[in-house]
């Protein structure tokens, strides 16, 4: 990652909501808006494995964004390295991370 810092780039995905079954509302995946974001840096952070009920990965990563970036809401996703993940919690806020940063957001893919 040394390499990559604010080299990198992500898709913001904020997706509208919509009536879904019994009246409640639920994000509508299929159209959400992309946003692209550039001078970000991110990398993975933590992997591991379960095999008890069903075998599962779960991998997290930190998204570091540049200053003037849009602002990241635990209801959207984002798009890095070909796979989609969620944002796991509330992003930090950017007065927590100083003047010449960014938020820093948590990201999290399950899989299987």
């Amino acid at each position: 990652m040394p390499g990559n810092i604010g080299r990198q780039s992500v898709v913001l995905l904020d997706a509208p909501l919509v009536t879904g079954d019994y009246n409640t509302e639920v994000r509508d995946w299929a159209h959400a808006t992309e946003t692209v974001v550039y001078g970000c840096t991110i990398d993975y952070a933590a992997a591991t494995e379960s095999k008890v009920a069903k075998d599962q990965t779960v991998t997290t990563a930190e998204l570091f964004m540049p200053r003037r970036a849009p602002h990241v809401t635990e209801w959207q996703r984002v798009r890095w390295d070909g796979r989609t993940w969620e944002v796991d919690g509330v992003p930090d806020d950017t007065q927590q991370s100083g003047r010449l940063s960014g938020q820093a957001v948590r990201l999290l893919e399950v899989a299987g």
